[in-house]
């Protein structure tokens, strides 16, 4: 199954996302029409301790208008590669270094509407820096037993799909 592209509107080009609308003809001959979300990628790091705990960061989420605990995540640099961006986003938000940092996959986001892929790196070997957030990051770092994890995210604690599926790594990688 294919979809060929036929027409695409720009309609917004923002800092960090783009947004066009397309229209396609299907395999069948049928015209649609796809909005879609362009995002960079992104990376995100599943950080367990040698005790089984899953380093997390607290912050607010202006989409969700809550705080969310999540684990660290963050946009790469261009050129930059993705495992010297998992290890720059871990020391950025948690203050931790990795010795050893490996990928564990990536995947589509929300392959529905947006283009964004998020890798996953699983760090160990942790030893505490110094945070070093952004200017506009305002973060909290949360260590928390892998087990008390998955209760926070079937009480409903642990409301980031990122966040879930890291955890979900956590468990197999340990």
């Amino acid at each position: 199954m294919r979809e060929k592209t036929i027409k695409s509107k720009r309609i917004f080009s923002g800092r960090l996302l783009g947004l066009r609308d397309d229209t396609v003809r299907l395999d069948n001959g049928r015209i649609g029409r796809r909005e879609i979300c362009e995002h960079p990628g992104a990376v995100a790091v599943v950080a367990v301790t040698g005790k089984y705990e899953i380093v997390l960061v607290r912050q607010f989420r202006k989409p969700a208008e809550r705080v969310l605990l999540e684990i660290p995540a963050g946009l790469f640099n261009k050129g930059e590669p993705l495992v010297a961006a998992a290890r720059r986003e871990l020391e950025e938000e948690t203050g931790f270094i990795a010795a050893k940092m490996k990928k564990v996959f990536s995947v589509y986001m929300s392959p529905g509407y947006s283009t964004e892929v998020l890798h996953y790196y699983f760090a160990s070997g942790l030893k505490r820096t110094a945070q070093r957030c952004e200017a506009d990051e305002q973060i909290e770092v949360e260590i928390v037993p892998v087990k008390k994890a998955i209760d926070l995210v079937r009480h409903g604690k642990i409301a980031d799909n990122k966040t879930v599926v890291g955890i979900t790594i956590a468990q197999w990688m340990t």
